[in-house]
C-alpha cells in the first residue's frame, strides 16, 4: 500500500503544469543564429530595445524581425550598415516592424491578404486613421491608428509570405510563430520602407503623366496634405490611350478628372467586395468589381495594388477610369480623363449597395450600372468644384509668391 501511495505521489509530481518564464524580446530572438545582427543591433542600446520591445498585457506586439540577409541588401542598396544610421531614423523603422495585436501564420492564410496597423505613428509617416473593421484586429482599439503593412501569399515563390510597406516595396516573410513576453515574433528578408507623401510615390512608381497632370493642375501639394485619400493611379500606358489628358485637357477639366480618381478614404483590397461604390473627391461613383482574381474600379484594373504613402495608399491602373453608364449623362458627375471616343471595355456590374469599406466607414451610396464612354469626362464640371478648381489656381500664384 505504501508504495502504492508513493507511486501516486510521482504521478502527481510529473502532471502538475511546468510554468515557463516568458523571455524578454531580446532573450527570445538571440537564440537564432540568422537573426544575429538584429540582436547586435539591439543589445548595442538596450534603453530603445526596452522602450520599444515592453510587455503589456493589453497590447501584444509581433514583431517581424528584420534576418542577416535584411542587412546584407541594406548595405548593398545603401554603401552603408543599418546600424550607422541615425536614432531619429532608426526609432520609425523598428516601430514600423512591430504588428499591433498577435499575429500567427494561420492569421495571414488568407488568399486576399490582410492589412495589419503597426506602431508606427505621428504625421510624417502616418496621416490615415483606422476605421471600425480595421480596428477590430489585433488587442485593442487604442493600438490601431499606426500605419500599417499588408501581409499576403506570395504567388509561386518561396517564402509562402510577403511584406508589402512604404512605396510598395515587398519583402518576404517567414512565419516562424516564436514566442517573447510581449507577444510574437517571425522574420522577415528586408527591412520595411517607410510610407511617403503620395508624389513622392507616384515619382517613385515612375507614373510620370499623372505626376506632370498633379503639377499642371497643382494638386500635387493638396493631395500629400489631405488624410486617408485612395489614389487611383493610371499607368503612362493609360495616359497615352487615352489621348495623353495630361497634356491635352484643359486644366479644369483635367483638375476635376483627378479628383474623379480620388477617393476620400483608403480602400485596402482586403476590405474590396464585388460590387461596393464609393463617391470620389468629383462626387461621381466608382464601382468595385472582382472578377477571375482580378479587381477592378469602374472599367480600369488594378495592376498593382495597395502601395502604402504615409496618407492612405495608391492603386495603380491599367487604364483611365470612365464613368459609370448613367452617370455620364450628368455633368455633376461626368469626370473621365480620356479625350479619345473609345468606348469602355471594361466589367459592367450589378447593383448592390454595402455597407463595409476598407478603413470600416466607408458606406456604399450609388445604384449605377454599367461604364460608358470614357470622351464625356470633358463635360462642365458642377458649381462646387469649379470653385475649388479656381482656389487651386490661387493656391499655386502663392506658392509661386512664395518661392
Amino acid at each position: 500500500m505504501l508504495l502504492l501511495c508513493e507511486f501516486h505521489v510521482i504521478l502527481c509530481i510529473f502532471s502538475l503544469p511546468t510554468i515557463v518564464q516568458a523571455q524578454s524580446f531580446l532573450s527570445a530572438i538571440s537564440a537564432y543564429p540568422q537573426l544575429s545582427n538584429f540582436t547586435s543591433l539591439l543589445s548595442t542600446d538596450p534603453a530603445l530595445a526596452s522602450s520599444l520591445f515592453s510587455y503589456s498585457a493589453s497590447a501584444p506586439q509581433t514583431v517581424l524581425v528584420p534576418d542577416n540577409n535584411a542587412f546584407l541588401s541594406f548595405s548593398q542598396a545603401t554603401g552603408q550598415t543599418f546600424p550607422s544610421i541615425s536614432q531619429a531614423n532608426l526609432q520609425p523603422v523598428l516601430q514600423y516592424h512591430m504588428l499591433s495585436g498577435l499575429f500567427t501564420q494561420e492569421s495571414f492564410g488568407d488568399p486576399d491578404g490582410l492589412t495589419v496597423p503597426t506602431g508606427l505613428r505621428g504625421p510624417t509617416y502616418n496621416n490615415r486613421s483606422a476605421g471600425a473593421a480595421l480596428s477590430s484586429l489585433g488587442a485593442t482599439t487604442a493600438n490601431q491608428d499606426g500605419q500599417v503593412v499588408f501581409i499576403a501569399p506570395n504567388a509561386s515563390t518561396s517564402p509562402d509570405l510577403y511584406v508589402q510597406s512604404g512605396r510598395g516595396r515587398r519583402v518576404n516573410l517567414t512565419a516562424i510563430d516564436q514566442v517573447w513576453e510581449g507577444g510574437r515574433f517571425h522574420t522577415v528578408d528586408g527591412f520595411l520602407t517607410l510610407p511617403d507623401t503620395c508624389t513622392k510615390t507616384i515619382r517613385a512608381w515612375r507614373l510620370f503623366s499623372l505626376d506632370a497632370a498633379l503639377n499642371r493642375t497643382g494638386l500635387s501639394s493638396i493631395l500629400d496634405h489631405t488624410n486617408n485619400v485612395t489614389c487611383l493611379g493610371p499607368s503612362d500606358q493609360a495616359f497615352l490611350d487615352a489621348g495623353s489628358p495630361d497634356i491635352k485637357a484643359n486644366v479644369s477639366a483635367l483638375t476635376n478628372a483627378l479628383m474623379f480618381h480620388t477617393i476620400p478614404q483608403p480602400l485596402y483590397t482586403n476590405f474590396l467586395t464585388d460590387g461596393q461604390t464609393f463617391k470620389t473627391l468629383s462626387n461621381a461613383t466608382v464601382r468595385v468589381t472582382r472578377k477571375d482574381g482580378d479587381i477592378y474600379f469602374n472599367d480600369a484594373k488594378l495592376t498593382r495594388s495597395n502601395v502604402i504613402t504615409n496618407n492612405g495608399l495608391m492603386h495603380v491602373l491599367d487604364r483611365v477610369m470612365s464613368p459609370l453608364r448613367d452617370e455620364a449623362s450628368q455633368p455633376s458627375t461626368s469626370a473621365g480623363l480620356s479625350t479619345t471616343s473609345a468606348t469602355s471595355t471594361g466589367p459592367s456590374t450589378a447593383t448592390r449597395t454595402t455597407g463595409v469599406g476598407s478603413s470600416g466607414s466607408a458606406t456604399a451610396t450609388a445604384t449605377a450600372t454599367g461604364t460608358t464612354s470614357a470622351a464625356s469626362s470633358l463635360a462642365v464640371q458642377p458649381q462646387a468644384w469649379r470653385f475649388l478648381g479656381a482656389l487651386v489656381v490661387v493656391y499655386s500664384y502663392v506658392l509661386m509668391i512664395a518661392a
